[in-house]
């Protein structure tokens, strides 16, 4: 059963689109750093235009699990999350955590 995360973040008035994709990459980078095989960077184009969303999979909710709680006790992490608060070019909206849900 497939388990994603995705993180919502939206540029803030003024950003520098630049500094923005740089940190969405330094996340990413993280989130690899500790686990997540593939982290992705969605741009949306319809409904709530001009959010980033950060997904990550995984195959169940013990491995997001294991996962998350490496990246949230490291400062590399901690030290990115506040550079991104001062720097404010972008801004965090919402988290949602999803399991697969079988059709059959």
């Amino acid at each position: 059963m497939a388990y994603e995360a995705r993180y919502v973040f939206k540029l803030q008035a003024g950003a520098d689109l630049k500094a923005a994709m740089s940190a969405m990459q330094q996340g990413a980078a993280l989130w690899r750093k500790h686990g997540a095989a593939a982290p992705r960077l969605w741009a949306i184009t319809a409904g709530e235009l001009g959010n980033y969303v950060l997904a990550a999979q995984f195959d169940d909710a013990a491995g997001f699990a294991k996962v998350v709680d490496s990246l949230s006790s490291d400062a590399d992490f901690q030290a990115w999350q506040a550079r991104n608060a001062k720097d404010g070019h972008i801004a965090w909206v919402r988290s949602n955590h999803a399991r697969e849900v079988p059709l059959a």
